[in-house]
């Protein structure tokens, strides 16, 4: 009976000893830490060009689609669309719920609601020749010029196309096809 309760003693302390944890020196920190094998060479969709900066990206931006288990496109902050029947113009209409991280440039430091104007500017980017975007080629001999990306309101973006091309809603969940702010990208390059 005696090394019964000796025994339950001894657990009884073991168990007590295991459970003290020292105190978290990250607590109240948002940290993300991850290995990569190489640099990442931007966190701007822009010149997302390989992988650890596509994987980044991903975790970061989101865009009009993205893919789901079977590759197939499905809504992401486009949470409808239509194209038209000549295959030349998407239409996608814009969730109300979707905001930038907080930024010191937007309003009070909080996160702007992102706007069709914003898909338009992003997406102008990967055009135009100034910025030289690695993911220019998403859009090439697909759509002729900057007004080729409208933003009707704040929730509707509308992108027509020189010629029909069957994959593009694939193409558009590329990382490269990801909203920024105009205003952040202009401020910190």
């Amino acid at each position: 009976m005696r090394r019964i309760i000796k025994d339950i003693f001894c657990v009884f302390c073991l168990i007590t000893i295991l459970s003290c944890q020292r105190k978290d020196d990250n607590e109240g920190k948002k940290v993300f830490n991850i290995n990569l094998d190489q640099n990442v060479t931007s966190l701007d969709p822009a010149f997302a060009r390989n992988q650890n900066a596509i994987w980044m990206i991903n975790q970061i931006f989101n865009g009009l689609v993205q893919v789901d288990s079977a590759l197939n496109p499905i809504p992401c902050i486009a949470k409808t669309w239509t194209i038209s029947d000549d295959n030349l113009t998407y239409t996608f209409k814009l969730r109300d719920d979707v905001f930038f991280q907080d930024d010191p440039l937007f309003k009070n430091g909080k996160g702007r609601k992102v706007v069709a104007s914003d898909f338009a500017y992003s997406f102008y980017r990967l055009i135009d020749p100034k910025v030289a975007s690695s993911g220019g080629w998403i859009f090439s001999d697909k759509v002729k010029d900057a007004d080729s990306f409208k933003a009707l309101n704040d929730t509707t973006f509308q992108i027509t196309l020189v010629k029909p091309f069957p994959a593009f809603m694939q193409l558009l969940t590329a990382q490269y096809c990801s909203v920024v702010p105009k205003e952040v990208v202009e401020h910190y390059g």
